[in-house]
């Protein structure tokens, strides 16, 4: 695995542990579980709450222009994700340089300014972007020491067409060629 691809696992891993943390099926975040006391980003001293980070990240994606809309989920199979959706790959760009998301990836010992994010995406393309995490009792991937089995992040452009009533889960901005309302 090159160091691109290893930098955005372990970014999607932490954003993805942090959503995990939080239980995502309509209950509010101060029902989450209880984390242990660790460093927040940027706050050195301060101890870490996985709802405030979830917040940091979400307002932080919100904050970028371009970032058309923010979802959080439960799979069924008990994955944790996060979508964002963006007007351009310009703007995926934006967040991938954001504050919030370059302490994430320096979180994990890493340098985002070694990796060349969407390098193979073209510039005005929508994006739509899914960082999915499998939680696990103990850490099962090697390297990294939170507990999952499986992370992700994955990147789509929307094909024409699909139909909607009363809403469509993209954002209405994003754009669909040919969607049927």
């Amino acid at each position: 695995m090159n160091t691109s691809s290893r930098l955005a696992l372990v970014s999607a891993a932490l954003l993805a542990c942090v959503a995990g943390t939080v239980v995502l099926a309509g209950q509010p975040p101060a029902q989450a579980p209880a984390q242990p006391p660790a460093q927040a980003p940027g706050q050195p001293g301060a101890p870490f709450n996985p709802q405030d980070m979830l917040r940091q990240i979400v307002d932080g994606l919100k904050s970028v222009d371009g970032c058309l809309g923010v979802e959080l989920a439960r799979s069924q199979s008990g994955k944790s994700m996060i979508f964002a959706w963006f007007k351009d790959a310009e703007s995926a760009r934006t967040w991938y340089k954001h504050p919030a998301h370059t302490a994430m990836v320096e979180m994990a010992g890493s340098d985002p300014a070694l990796s060349k994010p969407l390098e193979h995406v073209p510039d005005g393309t929508p994006v739509m972007v899914i960082a999915s995490m499998t939680p696990a009792p103990t850490p099962q991937i090697e390297g990294m020491p939170i507990p999952i089995s499986q992370i992700s992040i994955e990147l789509f452009a929307a094909l024409p067409g699909g139909a909607s009533i009363n809403g469509r889960f993209s954002p209405e901005a994003f754009p669909v060629e040919h969607h049927n309302d």
